[in-house]
Formats: structure tokens, sequence, C-alpha cells
């Protein structure tokens, strides 16, 4: 699905593609190369002519990309084939200077490494976009009185901008976490074969550190080939993005509901719900968020397998990240591109918020009156009473304030003018506001402290 040419931007999209596209970790590869060849010059380990004709001819177009992918099925190595072939464009004696000292897994894991930072990037400003559009919302509808839900049942009034503010703020630790793992995760990694660095020398270490210096990568303080820690946090990270844009999404799915019709994503004039039921306007991108979080959640759990690589170097465990991990970064990549169109363009249905408030009669109110009651009775006596009346209210699809002034220590203990106060649904919203202006303040201020993008 994600290279399928007719679902591909379901599951994916272009920006992420082109990141792990065969031909980029191919030139992620080439680049390494190039660059390992240049610090050894510089280190007088290898010929400075030797090293501008590998930097000169590291490119992908010079590659044949259907001899090598002979040459894994033929040999069952990952990396030689290329090898093999980048050695052919080399004039003269130059390409037996390639490769010097290093191992498979440090070109792999450094170009693998290198894609990762990339999609994350990507991620990370989509992310904070997806932030923006949420806080307008939470500013704009602060004040805007909806059903607070529990359990799939309409509890107690909210605000709109306070159910928003609750997204923003788990984005906001999302986006904290990310920044987190952008400080210790994004290492390089060219050790050789047991990560000793034997094979490069009394100059082991500065050769490593300065190659991969040059390739933007941060140094690891010793060889990361069975110490996949890094890789497991990554797709954490990214993991739990996924999970909180799809559950946002699945939310503006449940309030999309024909009964509910609160929010809606923006309708596209020409889009098809249906091909049968022509008046179908289904929330398409909300449904995608569930599923591609869902899908990257698995992906996520699968890269840990890694984590139990054996000794020094294991080539089984290792390769499950090779499906795995970038799965995760492609998935929330589609998840975080699909959120940022969704959230910035949220159709949000104030009257609708407004109507539904009313669907109970008045049963919606049940705590403020318990609470007054209980002023004067006590309140778990309160509980049971107001318990009864709510009840025989539900059954008798009944008006709630009917039902109450029929009680006599109801109407012993609350007078009307004080029911009517008290069945208002506006005036009960508690700190809605107040939580949904402090999340924005305080997310307004970290953001000025984010790196730029």
């Amino acid at each position: 699905m994600l290279d399928s040419l007719l679902f591909r931007n379901v599951f994916s999209t272009p920006t992420m593609r082109k990141i792990f596209d065969d031909k980029a970790i191919l030139q992620n590869w080439l680049d390494i190369e190039a660059a390992l060849a240049q610090t050894q010059a510089e280190l007088d380990i290898i010929p400075k002519e030797a090293a501008e004709e590998i930097t000169r001819k590291a490119k992908v177009e010079n590659l044949n990309i259907s001899e090598i992918e002979e040459g894994i099925n033929a040999i069952g190595h990952s990396l030689v084939p290329t090898l093999r072939n980048l050695q052919k464009v080399y004039d003269g004696n130059y390409g037996e200077y390639i490769h010097l000292g290093a191992t498979t897994q440090d070109i792999i894991d450094t170009g693998f490494m290198m894609a990762i930072k990339r999609g994350f990037q990507v991620i990370y400003q989509d992310l904070r976009d997806v932030e923006e559009a949420v806080l307008q919302l939470t500013d704009q509808y602060a004040d805007t009185v909806m059903a607070g839900r529990t359990h799939s049942q309409q509890a107690i009034p909210i605000t709109f901008g306070y159910k928003t503010a609750v997204w923003a703020s788990e984005i906001r630790r999302d986006i904290e976490r990310m920044k987190e793992c952008r400080k210790r995760d994004f290492v390089g990694e060219l050790a050789g074969a047991v990560g000793t660095m034997a094979g490069f020398g009394d100059r082991a270490v500065e050769v490593s550190d300065r190659t991969i210096l040059r390739l933007g990568l941060d140094i690891p303080e010793i060889a990361w080939h069975s110490s996949r820690d890094r890789m497991a946090e990554i797709v954490s990270v990214l993991g739990m993005v996924s999970c909180t844009l799809g559950k946002i999404g699945n939310e503006v799915a449940s309030l999309q509901q024909t009964e509910t019709a609160e929010l809606a994503e923006k309708f596209k004039k020409g889009a098809v719900g249906s091909s049968t039921m022509p008046h179908k306007r289904n929330p398409v991108i909300p449904e995608t968020l569930h599923t591609l979080a869902r899908l990257a959640k698995s992906s996520m759990s699968a890269s840990f397998e890694s984590m139990f690589s054996e000794h020094e170097r294991d080539g089984a465990l290792w390769k499950i990240e090779w499906k795995s991990v970038n799965e995760v970064v492609i998935l929330t990549g589609a998840i975080a591109a699909k959120a940022k169109k969704l959230l910035g363009n949220l159709t949000v249905d104030p009257e609708r918020m407004r109507r539904n408030l009313d669907l109970l009669k008045g049963l919606m109110m049940s705590e403020p009156v318990m609470l007054k009651l209980g002023e004067k009775v006590g309140k778990q006596t309160a509980h049971e009473i107001i318990y009864e009346i709510s009840m025989d209210t539900f059954e008798e699809n009944a008006d709630f304030f009917d039902k109450l002034k029929e009680n006599k220590i109801v109407s012993d203990n609350i007078s009307e003018k004080e029911l009517k106060e008290l069945l208002d649904p506006t005036a009960y919203t508690g700190k809605s506001s107040y939580f949904a202006h402090r999340v924005s303040e305080n997310i307004k201020r970290a953001r000025l402290n984010d790196e730029s993008a």
C-alpha cells in the first residue's frame, strides 16, 4: 500500500516516499562512502586523488540498480553488490579505496538513520502546524458550550475549546518528546566488524567521528550494532504521535455522526461518500487517521524485536527494522500531513452543539441539582433522590424539570427559579474556559522556545 499506484497517497506522502525511495537510500550509502574517503584522505590514510574520484562519482545515477538487485539475489549480501557496481565506475585503481575499514552494518545503519532523521524533521514541522491549528480552535471556541461525554454518553457540559485544549496539551507533549528524542538518537555508525574500529587503524576514532559529523549526524559513545534502543525510542515517540492524532481523528469521526453532527471534515465539492448512496458525506480523513495510527502502532511493536539482538551483531533481528522502522516513519508522516489538513479546515457547528445539550430534556444537569439539594439533605441522600427522579425521567421520556417539581423533597428545598438556573447547561462548564486559555498561553510560550524547522 505504501507504494501502490492507486492507494499510496492514502498510506504515505510523496515527501516520505522520496526520502525512503531505493535511489535515495542508495545515495545515502554513497554519501557515506564519499565522506569516509574524504576523511581518510585528510588524515593521509588514502591518496587525496582517490577521495576526489570517489566523491565525484558517488552518484546514484552512476549505478546499475538492476545489476545490484541481481547481485543481492545471487550472493545474498545487502551491500557488496552495490560496492562492486560502484567500483566499476572509478578510473584507475581508485575503486580499491572505497569502504576501507567499514562494515556493511555501518553503512546501512548510518544511511538508514540519515533517512529517518529527514523524515522525523518533516513530521516535527507538520506536528507543529497541527498544534497551531488546534490552538486556533481552542482560542476561538474557548467559551462554546457542548456536551461533555463519558463512556460515549452525555455527561455534563464542557466547551469545545476545552476539548481541543486537551488535544493541544497532548500534542505539545509529543513535540517535547520529539525534541528530546532528537537530542540523543540521531547518531551515525562507523565502527567496523564488531564495533572496535580495528579496521580503521591508529586514528580510528578520528576517522569515525569526522565522517559522522560530515553526514550531519551525532557521534555515539560506542558502537550500537546490537544496541537498538535508539531505534526503539524513535518509533515509540512517533508511535505516540500517531496514536494522538489517530485518537483525534476517531473523535472527529464520532462527532461527525449524523445524530451528533457537531464537527465535520470540510467537504470538498465532488467528493463521493458512496457508490450507491449519493447523499453520503463520510469522514474520510478522520477514519484514515485512525486506520494509519493502528498500523503505525503495529509496526512500532515489531521494531522492538531488534532490541533482543545477540552478541556484537545480529543479522536476523536487525533486518526487522528494515521493514518496520521506515513504515512507522512513513505512516506517521502521512498521519501528520492529513491531520494538518483536517484540523486546519475543520467545520464546527456551535448551534448543533447547543441543540444537543437539550437532547436529554434537562437530565444532563442532574449533578448540579444533586449538589444543591445535598446542601440541605446531605450529598448521599440527595444522590439517591435525584437518581430515582432521573431514572423515572429517562424511562418516561419526560422533562427533568417537571419530574423534579413533582418531588416534595426537591420542591421544599429548591425553588422553581433556582431549578431553572441549575438546569441551564451554559452556566455549568466549570473551569472549561480557564483551562482552554491556560493551555493555549502555555503552549504559545513553549513554541517560542522550539527550534526552528
